[in-house]
């Protein structure tokens, strides 16, 4: 399954947006309140009966609605939605979505913690029919299930024909997933006594728990798909290569380090590499590594809501500077900080002065802010020396 387009109009900030996605990765970037979760929000109520509250119109309009194309195999229906509440105390909208497709879509909030579990017993599996698929689709896929879903594979899997030839392939997966932002941490086993899955490290064995958060974080993603697929695809099982649905994440850099940020679209490739997959984000890191065709920039134009349009590049944007997509995609005016532009300002108008003393003393600021290798204080100092006399 696949989403082809999606339309909104009048709901949250948004008076008029048609997008069309690619079939493997989307990334959607813009500043803070210009509908990015909105636009996660609307696909995933494309598959709900359901009412809820997390949609709403814009303030100034009677009401709003989304349509989106959904392509499933050969097939493609279109989906229709109309919101017509505003205020946070009155009842729900209603949808009338496609939950029978509902198992196909999953979806990760950007609260993505993970906590220490103490599990006493390993449970079977989790049963998701389509009631509760549909309710994962604007709730969120349930982190704290990964857990338990890994313990019960690994310790079956010591049993010769208890996993399935899928199930055991995903457990293998999903082993690898420990090792895969960082070669040196490798899952080690199970504690029997306590059910709590050890990692070694170069520092030594420790718990899972114990990992960075962005380490977590990452992992969150991957277990948590892993786990969804498998609770929802379980006659027949299905390995994890070969979902071929839709996933949507919130924030995917969430607390990691800029050097992951950059490979986490990857990864899920990697991982998923039939899924297709809309994500938002607000690291440069992020767009950076995207392929031609992958980047959604949203920006405000006069009160509306507008998707930037982009170069179509052979590369995308892996050699562009992280100061030019900050500009060019994510539509920052300028990367420097208001306090420099005003000293520099300072030095401009002495400079148009001739006043020397003036010049120098805003000059002196600028050397203290500029980076070390900056060729910029060069330039500067030329047009210092031009009226020292």
């Amino acid at each position: 399954m696949k989403i082809n387009s999606l339309e909104i109009e009048n709901i949250g900030g948004i008076t008029k947006l048609n997008l069309k996605f690619d079939k493997s990765m989307n990334i959607i970037c813009g500043p803070n309140g210009v509908g990015k979760t909105t636009i996660l929000e609307c696909v995933a109520h494309a598959f709900i009966q359901n009412g809820t509250g997390l949609l709403k119109r814009k303030a100034n309009s009677s009401t709003g609605h989304f349509n989106s194309e959904i392509l499933y195999k050969d097939d493609i229906f279109l989906t229709k939605a109309e919101v017509t509440h505003f205020e946070a105390n009155t009842s729900n909208t209603f949808y009338n979505g496609r939950v029978d497709y509902s198992q196909h879509l999953i979806s990760l909030k950007a609260n993505r913690t993970i906590q220490y579990q103490n599990i006493g017993a390993i449970s079977p599996d989790i049963d998701k029919p389509l009631l509760l698929t549909q309710h994962e689709a604007h709730a969120g896929s349930n982190i704290a299930e990964t857990k338990g879903w890994f313990l019960h594979r690994v310790l079956w899997s010591l049993h010769p024909n208890s996993l399935s030839p899928e199930q055991q392939h995903n457990l293998e997966c999903t082993k690898g997933f420990f090792s895969i932002l960082d070669k040196d941490i490798k899952y080690s086993r199970v504690l029997a006594s306590t059910n709590d899955i050890m990692l070694d490290t170069p520092n030594g064995e420790i718990y899972y728990e114990y990992l960075s958060s962005g380490f977590k974080a990452c992992l969150a993603l991957l277990f948590s798909i892993t786990k969804d697929i498998e609770f929802r695809f379980r006659t027949p099982n299905i390995k994890i290569d070969e979902f071929d649905g839709v996933i949507l994440v919130d924030e995917i850099e969430l607390h990691l380090h800029p050097a992951w940020q950059g490979q986490i679209p990857e990864l899920l490739r990697k991982a998923f590499p039939r899924a297709q997959f809309i994500v938002t984000t607000h690291s440069p890191h992020v767009i950076q590594a995207a392929k031609p065709s992958e980047v959604i920039a949203l920006s405000s134009f006069e009160g509306n809501v507008i998707q930037r349009p982009l170069p179509s590049t052979k590369f995308g944007f892996q050699g562009w500077t992280i100061e030019e997509v900050l500009e060019d995609v994510m539509g920052m005016s300028d990367t420097r900080t208001p306090l420099y532009h005003s000293v520099l300002a300072e030095f401009d108008s002495a400079i148009d002065e001739e006043n020397y003393e003036k010049a120098l003393s805003a000059y002196t600021k600028i050397n203290d802010f500029l980076h070390p290798e900056n060729h910029l204080r060069k330039l500067l100092k030329f047009q210092l020396a031009a009226i020292e006399g």
